[in-house]
């Protein structure tokens, strides 16, 4: 027999398997934080726990390289339009229906819900990325206070790309590393205009844009994922869930899924109502379907994504080799960038490599796949290398979101210097990013649009 409380209860629908017959949607305390590139960096802080890095009495950190990808931002022009406009008509439908399944809560929340974007903020940092940037210098300065306790701009090396949403993420870090009188000194490297060939050098690459990113079966998984049975199945019970008599469309699910994405990450402890109507099992397979077009575009499905990412190893490797020579360096090098650097940056280290390509047919084995964008590739997602000196002798260790991963090939998980020259020179002496991305001065320029949402 079914309870209440304070309102009737939806009837159980076989794909809300996480549901309980005796609540609303919105009234979900737990719930699906994995949002692929979309996810607030705040979720993966929550799984970072308190214990910090652990520091040896005997090391002292010599220089910290890190690449760091902007905090939330605001959507695309076109997500804009869903948000403000389209899946508003959507809300109309549901909330007019006579069928809907939904608790009287559920529907007053829909109701009540509403986003006010400005077109003009496309892609433009919002507060919650700025907040998630500020925290994330507060915890770097926290684990190496003996290296970045104090700003010199001969000592640092700021740089972002050409972008709002990246330069005030820099800004932002800088802030909470330093203190606010402090941080207003940092200088930041003039950007490099078009594109900077160092940390967005993927928008140079002639080969890379024309057989991936231009080339539509470079999406061919993620159009046979659309049209599988376990998107279809989303689309069939949200339309009965939702009692609504035209079937939804996979538009009308994406339109419904960025605004959960965008609504979810600038309020990442409030359950966002269009997330709700969602259950995890339809969320986990629209994660996936993410995952499936960043696997193929900017991951490790082709070669030519990753391999001009030789040149940040080259960086980082010119680096430290400099420190271990007793040069002149930096004690840190920040740099602010874009999901598609980071990405590749891990494809081209191989730090999660699955067993088997991700495709539209083997979604179900992939479930615990390593190449999950929603913990490698959030907002404000970042890689850094740290150069030690530990009695004499060098070592470098990877950070990936905080988390410290072991570099492929090394024996330990912080690699002695012998190692990771071993494992790293010979690459970085032979990248040659413009051969191979067989770029050339004759080429006409070919434009590389930015995430589509």
């Amino acid at each position: 027999m079914l309870t209440k409380i304070g309102v009737v209860c939806v009837l159980l629908l076989s794909f809300i398997d996480d549901l309980k017959c005796d609540k609303c949607l919105t009234t979900t305390k737990h719930f699906y934080k994995k949002f692929s590139t979309k996810t607030p960096y705040q979720y993966i802080v929550d799984g970072l726990g308190r214990k910090g890095w652990r520091h040896e009495k005997e090391c002292e950190d010599r220089q910290v390289w890190s690449i760091i990808r902007h905090g939330t931002r605001y959507p695309s022009k076109k997500a804009i339009r869903y948000i403000t406009q389209d899946v508003l008509e959507i809300r109309d439908r549901i909330v007019r229906s006579p069928k809907t399944k939904l608790c009287k809560d559920d529907i007053k929340n829909l109701k009540s819900w509403n986003l006010s974007v400005d077109a003009s903020l496309k892609k433009d940092l919002h507060k919650e990325g700025i907040e998630e940037l500020i925290f994330l210098g507060e915890r770097m300065l926290d684990r190496h206070p003996s290296l970045l306790q104090e700003y010199h701009h001969s000592h640092y090396i700021f740089r972002a790309t050409d972008t709002q949403r990246a330069l005030v993420s820099g800004e932002s870090f800088a802030l909470g590393m330093f203190s606010r009188p402090m941080a207003r000194k940092v200088k930041f490297q003039d950007p490099i205009k078009p594109h900077d060939p160092l940390i967005r050098g993927y928008k140079l690459c002639k080969k890379w844009l024309r057989e991936v990113k231009k080339n539509t079966s470079s999406r061919e998984e993620f159009y046979k994922f659309s049209e599988s049975s376990h998107i279809q199945e989303i689309r069939r019970n949200m339309t009965e869930l939702l009692g609504l008599e035209d079937e939804l469309t996979v538009e009308d699910l994406d339109k419904m899924y960025v605004s959960c994405n965008f609504d979810q990450a600038w309020a990442p402890r409030k359950l966002s109502p269009w997330c709700a109507l969602f259950s995890d099992k339809s969320l986990e397979a629209m994660e996936y379907r993410e995952d499936l077009e960043y696997y193929w575009i900017d991951g490790p499905g082709h070669e030519i994504s990753y391999a001009p990412s030789c040149v940040l190893l080259q960086n980082v490797f010119h680096n430290f080799r400099n420190a271990t020579q007793g040069l002149p360096e930096e004690k840190g090098i920040f740099y602010f960038t874009h999901s598609g650097t980071l990405l590749k940056l891990l494809a081209y280290l191989g730090t999660h490599q699955d067993s088997q390509h991700l495709t539209s047919d083997n979604y179900l084995q992939m479930r615990n796949r390593k190449w999950r964008t929603s913990n490698i590739g959030p907002f404000a997602s970042n890689v850094y290398f740290l150069l030690r000196n530990c009695s004499g002798a060098y070592s470098v260790c990877l950070f990936v979101n905080e988390k410290q991963e072991r570099i492929p090939g090394c024996k330990s998980k912080c690699c002695s210097w012998e190692d990771f020259t071993h494992i790293f020179q010979s690459k970085v002496e032979a990248c040659d990013p413009n051969s191979l991305c067989e770029n050339s001065q004759d080429d006409e320029s070919i434009s590389a649009p930015d995430d589509r949402f």
